[in-house]
């Protein structure tokens, strides 16, 4: 295991693969431990960057966020202390959110940006499924907001065909140890967040990726933000809820591996990751 001690948090992440750079960023209330079924396969093709967001997880923090670009503060650090010019980024949910405003704010560190079930708009819609969530963080109410998550976030397919999933799943989150504040802080981070592609327009080349069954953040407003980036693609997932990447695995990695090698990325980045990762998996 590794830390970085960063300006506001001890950043926990992990180092895995060899390749070019790819920072993934986990989403609301979950840890890097989220990526567990992908990691396999796309270490085979980059150098992964497994970080816990502030507050969640294993990195311990000095400063609590008020605001979502204190997260992205906090990548942009990692990436300085780690020394890497540029990256790959691969958001999703929350953490695409993130990802979209480092990508506004610092678009010498992008090289290429995955989005998943993600938005740039907090629209009515979405205040109303926060607040719902918010609700269930209540000190009495240890597994309803893993289980709201899993419910509004998964397809109902995918469910109906496994039926011990949700359990499994609530398991594992209370076994990682994420507290009901630190993701009520992340819920006001997003509340607040203000994410302007006309001020601040993503120059990365951008793949948005949707579920079609997603009601935590619905395709329509993935696509809306594909709308609203240049240099992007919109991918629907069909079948799919809010995370693809594990719903679907088979649909949508070779695809998110095939963007990501449409163009050798800068020399700088990928020859300190190359030396870095030589040894595999960092402690």
């Amino acid at each position: 295991m590794a830390w970085a001690a960063l300006s506001d948090v001890r950043c926990y992440y992990k180092l895995l693969g060899q390749g070019d750079p790819l920072l993934l960023i986990p989403g609301l209330g979950v840890t890097s431990r989220i990526w567990d079924t992908v990691v396999p396969e796309l270490a085979e093709h980059f150098s992964l960057i497994l970080p816990d967001n502030r507050g969640i997880g294993l990195s311990e923090t000095k400063r609590h966020a008020t605001t979502l670009g204190a997260y992205t503060s906090d990548l942009i650090e990692l990436l300085d202390y780690l020394q890497v010019e540029r990256a790959h980024i691969l958001g999703l949910s929350l953490g695409g959110v993130i990802a979209l405003d480092l990508a506004g704010h610092h678009p010498n560190r992008v090289d290429r940006l995955v989005l998943a079930s993600c938005t740039d708009r907090f629209t009515p819609y979405l205040r109303e499924v926060s607040m719902l969530l918010g609700q269930t963080l209540g000190r009495l109410r240890s597994d309803a907001f893993a289980r709201t998550v899993e419910i509004l976030g998964s397809a109902p397919e995918y469910l109906d065909a496994q039926p011990n999933l949700i359990a499994q799943h609530i398991r594992e989150k209370q076994e990682q140890g994420v507290s009901a504040r630190a993701v009520a802080r992340q819920l006001r981070c997003l509340a607040t967040a203000n994410i302007n592609l006309e001020q601040d327009p993503i120059a990365a080349p951008t793949l948005m990726i949707a579920g079609e069954h997603d009601v935590l953040i619905p395709s329509c407003y993935a696509r809306g933000t594909a709308n609203r980036i240049p240099a992007s693609r919109f991918l629907l997932i069909p079948g799919a809820g809010h995370n693809p990447l594990v719903e679907c695995p088979d649909q949508v990695v070779p695809q998110v591996i095939d963007f990501l090698k449409e163009r050798s990325p800068t020399s700088s980045s990928s020859g300190r990751v190359g030396a870095l990762f030589a040894g595999g998996d960092a402690t």
